[in-house]
């Protein structure tokens, strides 16, 4: 964590990386029953935080322009995983052509119907919503285009966050001999 922290080179990066390792050892202290002090972490091959000697337990963390959200899972299946993202609702240069890269086209119709600032947002949910399922699965952002359409496979919640921000969790269940599991029910909102 200390190697990761000082590679972190922008001051309020330093300063969120600090405050998700606090936030999520101070989370999975209470869901484990232990000082926060006591809670190993690993990191996994993508270089997310993984706790150490809890079965059932899975955690993703994310930050953005000083916000930070951390996910824990508890009595999950195994295999099952979550993963949250977050973002400051913004203009992003470029969305079209990252869209039409990374985004279904039921997604890009869905954009191209909404314009200025509830595009951007609109814009920004689909990406915090593929990019948590991205994740979830270990993957990360290369892979955003291979996510499926919203309501396959997995559980998406949009969360509630404050104004001038949007960010998705997703819970997707363990993968079966022929794959991912079948769709999962939507939560409703």
């Amino acid at each position: 964590e200390r190697r990761r922290y000082e590679a972190v080179s922008d001051p309020l990066g330093r300063a969120e990386f600090v405050l998700a390792r606090y936030v999520l050892r101070d989370a999975l202290g209470r869901a484990l029953g232990r000082p926060p002090a006591r809670v190993r972490l690993s990191v996994d091959g993508a270089g997310r935080p993984r706790p150490v000697d809890a079965p059932g337990v899975d955690v993703s963390i994310t930050h953005t322009a000083g916000l930070v959200a951390v996910a824990v899972g508890t009595g999950l299946a195994p295999g099952a995983r979550i993963g949250v993202d977050i973002e400051r609702i913004r203009p992003v240069p470029r969305a079209g052509a990252l869209a039409r890269r990374l985004f279904s086209p039921a997604e890009r119709t869905r954009l191209g119907a909404v314009a200025g600032p509830c595009g951007d947002r609109a814009w920004l949910e689909v990406w915090t919503r593929r990019e948590a399922y991205a994740k979830a699965v270990g993957t990360g952002v290369p892979t955003l285009a291979d996510a499926p359409e919203q309501d396959v496979g997995h559980t998406w919640h949009p969360l509630r966050l404050p104004r001038g921000f949007t960010g998705s969790l997703v819970l997707v269940p363990p993968a079966g001999p022929a794959g991912p599991a079948s769709p999962l029910p939507q939560p409703s909102p």
